[in-house]
């Protein structure tokens, strides 16, 4: 490799290594919204509805957001729904 190929592809390691230990990586495609299963109360399976407008949640440092194409719901959802296992509300199922 040429020097100035080396020099170059050592900026641009160490630029991305300093955007994602620091947070500062963006990228423009993340939504606002998102399609989310939301219980807002606890009951029968009814009260768990589909939001297509639910706020896409805003990253902390060093987290990750991952766009997920299929989703399922699952026994410690279904507690939580029904109220048998104590949870804040609202919640999106999926959970587990």
């Amino acid at each position: 490799r040429r020097s100035s190929e080396r020099t170059m592809s050592a900026i641009l390691r160490s630029r991305v290594a300093r955007q994602v230990l620091t947070g500062t990586r963006g990228f423009a495609s993340v939504p606002e919204v998102m399609r989310a299963a939301v219980v807002r109360e606890t009951g029968p399976s009814s009260v768990m509805k589909v939001e297509h407008d639910y706020p896409v949640p805003k990253l902390a440092p060093g987290g990750v957001l991952v766009a997920n194409k299929y989703s399922g719901i699952n026994f410690i959802d279904t507690y939580h729904r029904s109220g048998l296992y104590k949870r804040e509300l609202p919640f999106i199922g999926g959970q587990e």
